[in-house]
């Protein structure tokens, strides 16, 4: 299980939102100085590479502020 927290411009908070509940169901996103931040889970890497390959698709300017691998206990 992976944690990832990113960055986004070009995008407002509902669409992110629905690009990312594709790959997780548990996540945060919110909107600060301009910019959309989430916060989510993804199960494995490959669902991370599809993720970035479809934000990259979009045009949807991004970047990651962490990816960790956490323990499956750890989700909340």
């Amino acid at each position: 299980m992976l944690l990832a927290k990113v960055e986004c411009e070009k995008i407002i908070v509902e669409r992110l939102a629905e690009l990312l509940f594709v790959y997780s169901k548990k996540l945060n996103v919110w909107l600060y100085n301009k910019k959309v931040y989430a916060s989510f889970f993804v199960d494995s890497l490959s669902l991370l590479k599809g993720l970035i390959k479809m934000l990259e698709t979009n045009r949807i300017k991004f970047r990651f502020y962490r990816i960790e691998e956490v323990d499956y206990g750890q989700r909340n």
